[in-house]
């Protein structure tokens, strides 16, 4: 075979076997926002990563805790692809403590916190905070053990 007719061979070959580049839909982020509910600052861990099933849906593990007040409390989520966020607080002793209703805007998420009885609602904000790869360690770490505390038997 020479040069000529083997270079389109191991091109096609390459093509093949090597894994093609992921698309934007299906990179996993991990993420780490700070902001505020009311008066109160937060730290928020997220990871957003393609559901198993395929197609567009994501799949977000979230937790977040009132910084210097509170444990992690486990976020369930669920969202849209217009980027809106329905997140729901809870923790094994306390139950559901509350709900937050969010709208991605860039690296922004805001909208509302709403108590369990739906009572009192207060404007919630979170600023994506820069991560290196030991923080985003951290961050699936904190996840992980905040999603046993609360669903391991």
């Amino acid at each position: 075979m020479t040069f000529r007719t083997w270079m389109p061979t191991a091109a096609l070959l390459a093509a093949t076997l090597l894994p093609r580049a992921a698309s934007a839909g299906d990179q996993t982020s991990v993420l780490q926002y700070t902001g505020r509910v009311g008066e109160r600052a937060v730290t928020m861990y997220l990871k957003d990563e393609p559901a198993p099933c395929g197609g567009t849906a994501r799949l977000i593990t979230a937790a977040y805790r009132y910084d210097g007040v509170s444990q992690w409390l486990e976020l369930r989520v669920s969202n849209d692809d217009r980027g809106h966020l329905a997140m729901v607080e809870s923790g094994l002793a306390a139950g559901v403590s509350g709900a937050l209703m969010l709208v991605r805007d860039g690296s922004v998420l805001k909208g509302k916190w709403i108590s369990p009885d739906g009572e009192r609602l207060l404007p919630a904000r979170f600023d994506q905070a820069p991560t290196s790869a030991k923080k985003r360690e951290e961050i699936e770490d904190t996840l992980e053990k905040v999603h046993y505390e609360n669903d391991d038997c």
